[in-house]
């Protein structure tokens, strides 16, 4: 199954009572990302979050989360069924697990921006998305102008692949942006040579807030790492 954010959001809804209920025992096996808090990024299995509209909520047992949480919207989705769950908080979903590793045994997440190499072929740094329908047909690919190149296709042709970073750069809490659209935005092809450049700088320093891109240069300036997986 592909998972992309439809595929998920109506996942969710399928499964409410048991997300609802902490009944885990039949659930996807999914594995998704998100951003925790500024230069961090949490993850999460099926069961532990849900969608409220666009907005994405992640069950939370340590009490240091009890004022994010929302009444209100748990009711709105569960209803009176839901207790002992924790806390409901709100946070910036940053991508799925797809069945892929690049060429370090990483697990590849939709949202990674991806250095592609290949002998005698100029490198390129493309970010990875989904596309698929409800019932999960479809596929992780580069989305491109007007085609998809498959994540698989890209594999079988024994491209090198390499995780350098993702598109959650320049964010905003209050905006939501889904995931493909960050990749698109990340892949424009009338992109300057310059701003390929400097997009693939701000992708190594996620998940990021900022939203001028000196903060990024200098923080590659001083040396800064980010442990962004």
């Amino acid at each position: 199954m592909v998972i992309s954010d439809v595929t998920l959001k109506y996942l969710c809804q399928k499964y409410r009572h048991d997300i609802g209920t902490g009944t885990n025992k039949f659930l996807p096996g999914i594995k998704v990302r998100y951003v925790a808090a500024n230069k961090k990024f949490g993850y999460a299995y099926f069961g532990d979050f849900f969608f409220f509209g666009d907005d994405f909520y992640v069950w939370e047992q340590d009490d240091k989360y009890a004022e994010d949480h929302n009444q209100d919207v748990v009711e709105a989705v569960f209803g009176d069924k839901c207790e002992g769950r924790g806390h409901a908080r709100r946070v910036l979903f940053a991508g799925v697990m797809t069945p892929f590793k690049d060429c370090n045994g990483e697990n590849i997440y939709t949202g990674d921006v991806i250095q592609i190499e290949k002998e005698n072929e100029m490198t390129k740094y493309l970010a990875i998305g989904a596309w698929s329908h409800e019932d999960g047909k479809g596929e992780y690919c580069f989305i491109l102008d007007n085609h998809n190149w498959e994540l698989e296709s890209c594999i079988r042709q024994h491209y090198q692949l390499t995780r350098v970073g993702t598109v959650f750069f320049q964010l905003d809490a209050s905006d939501y942006i889904g995931v493909n659209q960050r990749v698109m935005n990340f892949n424009g092809w009338r992109d300057t040579e310059e701003e390929r450049q400097e997009k693939v700088l701000m992708a190594k320093y996620t998940p990021n807030f900022d939203q001028e891109f000196w903060k990024y240069g200098g923080l590659e300036i001083m040396g800064v790492e980010y442990d962004w997986r």
